[in-house]
């Protein structure tokens, strides 16, 4: 039932294209708030498609929206910057799809023992740079499965579900936040090219894990947080009880 829903959302979103059964897998099995993960793979498309169809009304109604948004509008303020897809769409409140890039996460990379090259680094570092000058932080690179290394050997940022616009919080919050990118592209350099990481920046990642021991609130949970008490908020300004209280005034 969900998939038939799904792919009806995509031949609405792409209406001269003919989408099959067939042609859509899942790659992971959200559970509760986290989303089913699919790919759709034919001649045409390859897609990552996350859907809160299976989630309990109150997950759809209230926080699934928010996290579809939160991802979406992450994406358009990146458009452009190397190592961030490009090509996106909202398919439903709760659904949201975007390009499948072909390549290995850095979690598996780092499980296998494999090593990749310093310049991939660099280029992780560069590409987190320029998400900053965008305004924005993902709050959970220091998971290595929101890094992919493509076919090319390019880095590219997934999962942008946890991804905020920073300048709404306090300055030292701000650094802490982008302290929290940074530390996932040292911490990702350290395991898989440990050598050729700079000691300036070892230092640098020393120092972050030594403070973010002290802090409760840890990138994708202050995230999460945030976007709970805001989900909650929607769910109680949009009932009917409230609503008849604020037309009163």
């Amino acid at each position: 039932m969900f998939e038939s829903s799904l792919l009806a959302q995509l031949r609405a979103q792409f209406p001269a294209h003919q989408f099959s059964h067939e042609s859509l897998s899942i790659v992971h099995t959200g559970r509760f708030a986290n989303a089913i993960v699919y790919r759709y793979k034919d001649t045409q498309f390859d897609l990552i498609i996350k859907d809160f169809q299976h989630s309990p009304w109150w997950i759809r109604k209230t926080i699934a929206p928010l996290f579809i948004n939160q991802e979406y509008k992450g994406l358009a303020r990146l458009q452009d910057v190397d190592g961030v897809v490009d090509n996106f769409c909202r398919l439903s409140p709760i659904a949201i799809a975007y390009d499948f890039i072909e390549g290995t996460p850095l979690r598996q990379l780092a499980q296998q023992q494999e090593h990749l090259p310093a310049n991939f680094f660099k280029d992780f570092e560069r590409t987190v740079a320029k998400m900053h000058r965008r305004g924005v932080v993902h709050l959970d690179l220091r998971n290595l499965g929101n890094v992919i290394c493509s076919k090319e050997g390019k880095p590219y940022i997934i999962d942008f579900q946890s991804a905020i616009r920073f300048s709404r919080f306090p300055r030292w919050l701000q650094r802490f936040m982008r302290g929290a990118d940074m530390s996932g592209v040292y911490k990702a350099w350290q395991k898989l090219a440990g050598d050729s990481l700079p000691q300036a920046k070892a230092d640098y990642l020393h120092d972050f894990n030594h403070v973010r021991k002290r802090w409760i609130f840890k990138g994708y949970p202050l995230h999460r947080a945030y976007m709970w008490c805001s989900g909650v908020m929607t769910q109680i300004l949009n009932s009917e009880f409230i609503r008849s209280i604020l037309e009163r005034f």
